[in-house]
Parts: structure tokens; C-alpha cells; sequence
């Protein structure tokens, strides 16, 4: 129980599925789905993931909260079979420092993932100021992690897009409005994308610094850099989304996104709400008016409906390119508007 009430009060899991009323933080819910024939699977963001990877690599931990609060979820996943799924992760890490370091920690991680839970447990609980015993990492042969995702890539072109449309003086909803014309006409329309978009172009939201890092900065290499860790967010929403929506078809797997991180939180949320009440007008303007007016909340839940019915309709085409070249256009001229915003 105390192990459950630190991973509470940490608040770092959120659910792809309706939660039940005992929480997710609560043993005997996993019991009884393994009794049903129900997987739990974790979903951990990079700097989770990094984390869980550390807690086995020696050092203090007492004055750490993040890895006690770690710590406490390996030894918990352990005791209840819950499962570590941190792809993405890793394609984010081997993208942004190669492949070696990504085998690398992806060797610790999963040298975490066994190790003992009672050494967990006691690291979590702060019984020991670290692991007691001595962890050595597993190989990991990971191919070509490095490459992109193609997924990645167009989440990468319109993060470029969204702060292009920041950098405009214009109001806020008429850049959410135009961003909705320009996925729908040149792009693809992409949930997630789309949400991470809306939320940071309200017109009412907060820390918005911290969802493109270095966009100010004389440094444009920065702000790029910036783009690309706001596309791996987007990347990690819509992972997160695609298996809520696989899994409720046969409702045999449960997915928990894991991360510290406030913004991937509120995103994560929002978007496992429409994915599980359904996508409605109503839903995702309750959703936006965290970040809009009531009013222009309504107004882009009305416009992105509109598209979701455009998309859903039998005589909807997906948009093709011709051209095998699209892609790398595309990031050409959005990191040039970028590099030219200032």
C-alpha cells in the first residue's frame, strides 16, 4: 500500500481506458484483470524511460523523487505483471545521440526491468539510498534505430508549422483555424498533432515557453532543436492513441502512459478521453476550454469535427504525393520558415 500511495501522489500513469472507480494505483485492480485475461502495458516517454534506466546504475536516490517514484513502478509492475513497452523511446534517444548510446541504456533498462523488486521497493520506500545490489547491463542489439519514423516526420513538419503560425501576429484562434485549413489542404490531419496545436495556441494557456524550447533564441539550430523534441511529444501521443484504439476492439490490453511531464499529462488526458468516450463536439470542446474560451472552444470542435466526418466519409481519398520527395520538402521550407522567423 505504501509503495501504491507513492506512485499516487508521484501521478505520473495515466490511463488509455476508463479507470476504475478503486484507481490505478490499487493492486488488486491488476489481480482481477489478470483473472480476466486483461494485460497491462506501460508506455514510458523518454525521460521516464531514462529514469527507470538509471534507478540500476548505482548512485544516491534518497533526494531524488522522480527515481524513488520509478523505482517504486518497477517494483510494482514486477509484483502485478505489468509491462514496459518503451519503443518510442528509444527512437527518440537514438535519433537524438545515435544508436550506441540508445543500446546502451536500452541494455540498463532492461536490466531494470529484472531486477529485484524487493531492491526496488526499498529504494522507492527510501530504506536504501540506492540499489543494494550490484546490476550489470543486458546487450541490446537495436538495428538502425537512428532513422526517423515516418510517423516522426510528419509530426516533425507540422510542429514546424505550429510555431511558423506562432511567430505571426494574429489571434490566437485565427492560427488554429488556419492550421486546421492548412493540415487538411496540404498536410494530413493528425489527431494528436493536431491537439498538442490547439492546446498551445490557446488563447489562455500557460507555460507555453516549455513546449518549444529555444523558439526565441538567436541560435535558430536551438529552435529547430526545440521543434524536433515537440515532434517526439507529438510521436509519443500518437503511439499512445493508436493502441488505445486497437485495444478496444477486443479490450484484452490496457495501455498507461507514463511521463512527468505537465503538458504531456493534460495532452495525454484529453486525448485518451476523446479516444474512449468517443471523438464528439461536445467532448473535445469540454477538453479545449482548459486552454480557450467556451466560445472558440465550440467553434475549433465544430471545425475538427467537421474534418473527422470529412475523413470518416466513404467517399473520403487519402491525400497521396506523387512526388518521393514530398517529405523532405516539406521539412525543408518549414525549418526555413523557422530559421527566417526572427
Amino acid at each position: 500500500m505504501a509503495t501504491s500511495e507513492l506512485l499516487k501522489e508521484a501521478n505520473f500513469l495515466l490511463p488509455g481506458y476508463v479507470a476504475p472507480e478503486a484507481g490505478i494505483y490499487q493492486p488488486a485492480v491488476y489481480f482481477h484483470n489478470r483473472d480476466l485475461g486483461i494485460k497491462t502495458v506501460i508506455l514510458p516517454d523518454r525521460n521516464v524511460a531514462s529514469r527507470l534506466a538509471k534507478v540500476v546504475q548505482g548512485g544516491r536516490t534518497i533526494d531524488n523523487d522522480q527515481l524513488r517514484a520509478c523505482a517504486g513502478l518497477l517494483g510494482f509492475a514486477h509484483l502485478l505483471d505489468i509491462e514496459f513497452e518503451p519503443s518510442i523511446a528509444y527512437h527518440e534517444l537514438a535519433h537524438g545521440c545515435g544508436n550506441e548510446n540508445a543500446a546502451e541504456e536500452l541494455g540498463w533498462f532492461r536490466t531494470a526491468n529484472n531486477a529485484s523488486p524487493q531492491d526496488m521497493l526499498n529504494v522507492a520506500l527510501g530504506y536504501s539510498d540506492g540499489v543494494s545490489r550490484s546490476y550489470v547491463a543486458q546487450q541490446a542489439h537495436i538495428g538502425d534505430m537512428a532513422a526517423p519514423l515516418k510517423r516522426w516526420n510528419r509530426n516533425y513538419i507540422v510542429a514546424l508549422k505550429v510555431l511558423e503560425l506562432d511567430y505571426a501576429k494574429l489571434p490566437a484562434l485565427e492560427k488554429a483555424l488556419r492550421l486546421v485549413d492548412w493540415m487538411a489542404n496540404e498536410m494530413i490531419f493528425a489527431g494528436p498533432a493536431m491537439m498538442l496545436a490547439v492546446i498551445y495556441l490557446g488563447s489562455k494557456s500557460p507555460g507555453r515557453k516549455k513546449v518549444f524550447k529555444n523558439k526565441g533564441s538567436a541560435d535558430r539550430s536551438a529552435a529547430i532543436d526545440g521543434v524536433k523534441n515537440a515532434a517526439w511529444d507529438i510521436t509519443h501521443l500518437s503511439d499512445f492513441v493508436r493502441r488505445i484504439n486497437e485495444s478496444l476492439s477486443e479490450n484484452k490490453v490496457q495501455y498507461l502512459f507514463a511521463t512527468f511531464d505537465n503538458h504531456l499529462k493534460l495532452m495525454a488526458t484529453l486525448l485518451a478521453e476523446i479516444g474512449t468516450q468517443g471523438a464528439s463536439r461536445a467532448v473535445i470542446a469540454r477538453g479545449l476550454s482548459q486552454w480557450w474560451a467556451l466560445k472558440e472552444a465550440e467553434l475549433i470542435a465544430q471545425v475538427l469535427m467537421e474534418q473527422v466526418e470529412r475523413i470518416n466519409s466513404e467517399h473520403h481519398v487519402p491525400k497521396m504525393s506523387d512526388d518521393p520527395d514530398f517529405i523532405p520538402k516539406m521539412i525543408a521550407k518549414g525549418e526555413r520558415a523557422i530559421i527566417d522567423s526572427l
